[in-house]
């Protein structure tokens, strides 16, 4: 019977929802899988929903038509949309082009003549394989009104009636619906495992062992259903399914800008075969015209487009390019990042290894604990991944044959800067250029111009002030000093002798800038800072919070501070340039510069689009000026690996953990690991007491020694294995020079570990490493140690510092008892954190113990990540369980140190311990409604806060809200889950 139906569509409702993978029909919604199989940590899967009304023969259906979009970790300016607002537009169902209705009718009366013919045939053609992974199809759920039929599932030779072609022109619904036809009829013919594709049928009669037919008697075959029929099955089964989702998942949307929904609409139609997605070196239009906007490029440099172009890139191997500082390096990287998400969809991480793309500053390699960390890194990728492939960058690289043979490497190298740099050097009153070639390295530039009184000649006999006032505030200068206290100073020296002038340059942006420092640190402002902000003026370095750097560096960068005192640090990590740079002493603290210093430092000079050129001026005494003239025109230094940095503990710890992953299990494969390692490139240069394979075997023996490795008793065996408290150690990412000494405090502190005061745990989780970097005063030690209680002073004197020992320091007596120092300290830091605990204000503890606010904040961040690192260590160790709950609730307190009702308004990106109290005040008080705030309101309600901001911190908030849910949605997914081993009959 021919059956008609007249088809009308009509959009009833727009939402959006998370979906995911494979369910039984009891599991509720949750988030789609990567195209990997796993869920990607930096991907999040959006699936935009429409609800779709069918009228078919008087009947009317709904069913769920659903557009996945994947919103990456980019760092783009997310724009706020309300929750009715349709994002993605028109979508075309499966029933908006009637051919395919019809064409599956064609093909199944052509094909029913040829079923008949086949129909007790053991042979079939082999099933059309679908090329596009990942789509979500039509889920035929079990219904009390609706029985699933074993034989509903037509014979795959019907689909010979559809050519690629055809399928390659479907809609993503109409593949889907054609996937999963396919999937049941393997299901359905190939119970026991066989790979053919026709469905199983009764036949009227089976042959037995003696040659008799046995008939089948009362057995009616059904009739089997049309394509048609199975489809509109399915769209029944659809909308008879529940669709509701959780109250939270509709109040909660992701906010996706209009661009990125963009590029992710060119992504879903291009096949996963397809690395090539647009002209713009392999990826679409859209992100030259992201980067245009967002960074205000409008074109790459030539040197960025070769390199771009290169064998290396376009076959995936293995790359080092290196170019001055401020050559647009980053921008390669950040393009190549692209294609692996966009192209390749994969997962992408910045710095340390992305599942596909590993880039990193080679450079670093040579720098100390972290150059160790890095080259440990990069040795266990290259070893476990073969086709992993490493893009390293470099500003300042020496030896790159040496890196180029330990990763394998092509390396392509430029002497590119978008700016000229011209380098002088100052002496006395004389400005010197820098020239090589010249035999005295220096030539004659220029006198300062600039009268000094006598009075102002003995304060600043560098002529810094004659120097900066040469570009401020029309242009930009960088001051590197060599010591914290030297930066404070020298922008208050400058302040005295500049024009009242200077006040008036933008002072309302400089007035807001205060204030955003003031709110910053709770009603408190550095004294230093409200002296020189007022003139355009700023210090930098670590002994700011990072609040107060990032406010500096974002007023620095638009303009309205014109000038920066700093340290080192601020040209080895950050991007801030200037069109003067000024080097206060060719020292950094004691120490002379490095080359690779010099050159970062100098590299900030001269900013690209702005500048015609930067200029640099290292002011030099006639004592330094052999040194200087090496320092200008010496080649780069070599970069060496730390692998054997502190007695050679990289090596300790690289082969501890590469036991314990089972990267290697016998003393023959540590060899080979250490071999692909740039300590075994290196060998003759470093190793030069013994060979890299003694140094191998004696660690392995210490690791012995120290009861973290075990061989296997089996005679001739040799299988190396970690010990429980070498797994602890690996997994806790605990130094190996302190897990012994912590795995003894631990055990002592379970012996009397004290709970009514946070004191005794916050004790052993401050940081081993922070205990140099802070020399106790012994009169505030003893101020803050009498102010503790009973109970906390018993602590005390239980972990080896009693009463008696800290009042004769204080009074300046000998002390005969015999008192470990490092507990010493150690205890006088968790003082520190203590009260920091009981106040949550940075800068009253940091009054109260003469203490930076800087320092102090990072041993609060060091604390956290420490605490951190000792949960996942007693978590190892059966006889520390009752540490689990303790630590798992100190890291968290440490990791925000604010009121128990802030944190969860902390945790949103953009959001400080100041701006949470502002939102708490103002009525936002969870996360909830921080959500649904409306931006607009935020920016009337809240003192500093600009739209750009409250765009952010609204969507940040959606975003958090919803990987909540997500976490929540699969707990109830993983107990609704249909188990894969259910016993059946």
């Amino acid at each position: 019977m021919t059956m008609s139906a007249e088809i009308k569509v009509k959009r009833v409702s727009s939402r959006k929802r998370s979906r995911d993978g494979l369910r039984s029909h009891l599991t509720p919604v949750r988030k789609i899988p990567s195209a990997s199989g796993r869920q990607c940590p930096d991907m999040r899967w959006v699936a935009n929903t429409t609800t779709v009304q069918y009228t078919v023969c008087g009947l009317i259906i709904h069913c769920l038509v659903v557009r996945y979009t994947c919103i990456n970790s980019f760092k783009c300016i997310f724009q706020y949309c309300s929750d009715t607002e349709d994002l993605f537009g028109d979508y075309d169902s499966i029933v908006g082009d009637s051919s395919f209705l019809a064409k599956l009718d064609r093909a199944e009366q052509n094909m029913r003549c040829h079923d008949i013919d086949h129909a007790t045939s053991n042979r079939c053609p082999v099933v059309l394989q679908n090329e596009n992974p990942d789509f979500t199809s039509l889920k035929s759920s079990t219904d009390k009104y609706l029985k699933k039929s074993r034989d509903d599932s037509m014979t795959d030779s019907i689909l010979k009636g559809f050519s690629d072609d055809f399928f390659r022109d479907m809609q993503s619904s109409q593949l889907a619906f054609q996937q999963d036809s396919l999937q049941t009829a393997e299901r359905t013919c190939c119970p026991d495992g066989d790979k053919t594709s026709t469905p199983t049928r009764r036949p009227e009669s089976v042959s037995t062992e003696d040659g008799n037919e046995r008939h089948n008697a009362g057995v009616v075959p059904k009739a089997r259903k049309s394509m048609s029929d199975h489809l509109k099955r399915a769209m029944l089964v659809n909308a008879a399914a529940p669709s509701s989702v959780s109250r939270t998942a509709m109040q909660k949307e992701a906010v996706v800008t209009e661009e990125i929904s963009v590029a992710m609409q060119a992504m879903e139609s291009v096949s996963m075969e397809k690395m090539d997605l647009g002209p713009f070196f392999g990826l679409p239009t859209k992100v030259k015209v992201l980067i245009c906007n967002l960074k205000g490029i409008k074109d790459l440099y030539e040197w960025q487009k070769n390199c771009l172009k290169l064998d290396s890139v376009q076959q995936r191997r293995n790359l080092i390019y290196s170019l001055p500082t401020s050559g647009g390096k980053t921008l390669v990287a950040e393009i190549l990042i692209l294609k692996e998400l966009l192209c390749r969809k994969r997962d992408a991480l910045f710095i340390l290894p992305y599942i596909s793309l590993v880039q990193e500053k080679l450079h670093m390699l040579g720098d100390g604990s972290r150059g160790a960390i890095i080259e440990m890194t990069l040795a266990k990728v290259l070893y476990v991944s073969k086709s992993t492939q490493i893009i390293g960058m470099s500003a300042t690289l020496g030896n790159v044959q040496d890196l180029q043979r330990f990763l394998s490497a092509d390396n392509y190298t430029n002497d590119f800067r978008p700016v000229e740099l011209k380098e002088y050097v100052k002496l006395k009153d004389s400005i010197y250029e820098v020239d090589p070639k010249e035999e005295e390295c220096f030539r004659f530039s220029r006198h300062l111009n600039f009268k000094y009184s006598s009075a102002m000649q003995k304060i600043d006999q560098d002529h810094i002030v004659a120097l900066v006032t040469e570009v401020i505030p029309s242009q930009s200068c960088l001051v590197f000093c060599p010591t914290k206290k030297n930066c404070e100073n020298v922008a208050e020296m400058i302040c005295k002798y500049l024009k009242r002038d200077f006040i008036q340059h933008k002072q309302a942006e400089k007035a807001v800038l205060l204030g955003e420092l003031r709110s910053s640190g709770n009603g408190s402002l550095c004294p230093v800072l409200k002296k020189t902000v007022p003139y355009g003026l700023a210090y930098h370095h670590s002994g700011l919070t990072s609040e107060e750097r990032k406010l500096v560096e974002e007023a620095y960068s638009a303009g309205v501070l014109c000038l920066l005192t700093c340290t080192s640090t601020l040209a080895a990590g950050i991007n801030l340039p200037a069109r003067r740079v000024i080097l206060r002493s060719p020292y950094m603290a004691v120490d002379f510069l490095k080359r690779s210093q010099y050159k970062q430092m100098v590299g900030r000079a001269g900013r690209a689009g702005i500048d015609t050129h930067g200029e640099s001026i290292l002011i030099l005494q006639d004592k330094d000026k052999v040194m200087v003239k090496q320092l200008v025109s010496a080649p780069m230094e070599i970069c060496k690996s730390n692998l054997m940095h502190d007695n050679g503990k990289g090596v300790l710890s690289l082969i501890l953990s590469v036991i314990g992953l089972n990267i290697t299990n016998s003393l023959e494969q540590v060899r080979d690991f250490m071999d692909g390692t740039l300590l075994s490139v290196q060998e003759e240069q470093v190793c030069l007491e013994r060979s890299l394979w003694e140094v191998t075997q004696e660690c392995v023996e210490l690791l012995k020694e120290k009861g973290l490795v075990t061989v296997s008793t089996e005679p001739q065996d040799g299988t190396l294995q970690v010990t429980k408290l070498g797994r602890a150690t690996y997994k806790g990412s605990v130094d190996l020079t302190y897990c012994g000494v912590l795995y003894r405090d631990l055990s002592k502190g379970l012996e009397s570990l004290m709970l009514d005061s946070f004191l005794h745990l916050v004790y052993l989780v401050t940081p081993y490493d922070m205990v140099s970097q802070c020399k106790p005063d012994w009169m505030i030690y003893f101020r803050q140690f009498t102010m503790l209680t009973a109970a906390e002073q018993k602590m005390c004197a239980a972990v080896g510092v009693p009463e008696s020992f800290v009042a004769r320091k204080a009074a300046g007596q000998n002390v005969k008892k015999n008192v470990d120092p490092v507990v010493v300290s150690r205890l006088y830091l968790a003082l520190v954190l203590l009260f920091l605990l009981k106040e949550s204000d940075l800068w009253s503890v940091a009054d109260r113990f003469l203490l930076s606010r800087g320092f102090i904040q990072t041993l609060l961040s060091s604390s956290s990540a420490f605490c951190s690192c000792v949960l996942h260590f007693t978590e190892e160790l059966e006889e520390f369980w009752p540490f689990n709950a303790l630590l798992t609730e100190l890291t968290r307190r440490l990791t925000y140190c604010v009121q128990a009702e802030l944190i969860p308004l902390m945790e949103v990106a953009g959001v400080m311990e100041g701006r949470a109290k502002q939102l708490y005040n103002a009525g936002y008080k969870t996360l909830a409604h921080l959500a649904n705030a409306d931006p607009n309101v935020l920016v009337k309600t809240l003192a500093n806060l600009f739209k750009k901001q409250a765009n952010q911190i609204v969507a940040s908030a959606k975003m958090l809200l919803n990987e909540k849910a997500d976490a929540l949605q699969e707990e109830v997914d993983d107990l609704l889950m249909m188990p894969l081993d259910l016993p059946s009959l």
